[in-house]
């Protein structure tokens, strides 16, 4: 099947009609916009923070390293083991 121009200029011009202007049902506000002077003072308090933060928390990695040198008993690891298998099937 095949559409003409005129064809598709009459759908595009009811389609027009259609979504002209569509009035809100209720008042909408005006957007709020923060003034320059408090973004860039955001930014920086942003910046100080992140530049305190540090990288590594070394307190979880010394919990970490401590418990690749430690060996669980096999009993908990079966425990471990069946715990999340119930809980696979509990999830299907």
């Amino acid at each position: 099947m095949q559409i003409s121009l005129e064809e598709l200029r009459k759908v595009a011009q009811a389609y027009r009609g259609q979504h002209a202007v569509v009035q809100p049902l209720e008042p909408v506000p005006a957007p709020f916009v923060a003034p320059k002077a408090e973004d860039e003072q955001l930014a920086r308090e942003i910046a100080r923070m992140l530049t305190q933060t540090p990288d590594i928390r070394d307190e979880r990695v010394q919990e970490a390293s401590q418990s690749l040198h430690e060996k669980p008993p096999a009993k908990a690891i079966a425990a471990a083991i069946m715990r999340r298998t119930i809980a696979d099937k509990m999830t299907r």
